[in-house]
């Protein structure tokens, strides 16, 4: 059954990454489809940007606009079936995902409290 692949719209941002995790996977995605998904990670995280972050508004504009780019062309460059499979486990696990998130931005939450807490009782005593 094929599953027809909606026009990219920005608040689809995870579901495609769902889908990208899920393809990058698998073994019969080509480099030629793997490129622009790590592209957009690189960028991402790259301090090197077209317009620089301290520009008010336009410095993220580039990040809000190429990245989204990137994976959807990540995704459009999959091969069929794997677009299908990825697609069809992204929906499948969609909850797993969600719950993994939370626990991992309560994790950091946490982390940053207790090391808030320990350079407070270092520096400013008890």
């Amino acid at each position: 059954m094929m599953i027809k692949y909606p026009k990219p719209r920005p608040w689809m941002l995870k579901k495609e990454i769902l889908i990208l995790y899920y393809a990058l996977r698998d073994k019969r995605t080509s480099v030629v489809a793997r490129l622009p998904a790590i592209l957009s990670v690189i960028y991402l995280l790259s301090p090197v940007d077209l317009i620089p972050d301290f520009i008010p508004f336009f410095g993220y504009l580039d990040d809000i606009i190429i990245v989204p780019l990137l994976l959807n062309l990540a995704i459009r460059l999959l091969p069929s079936e794997v677009r299908e499979e990825s697609i069809q486990k992204a929906v499948r696990n969609k909850r797993k995902f969600q719950i993994v998130f939370i626990l991992f931005i309560l994790g950091m939450l946490t982390l940053l409290a207790g090391i808030f807490l320990l350079i407070r009782h270092l520096f400013f005593g008890h």
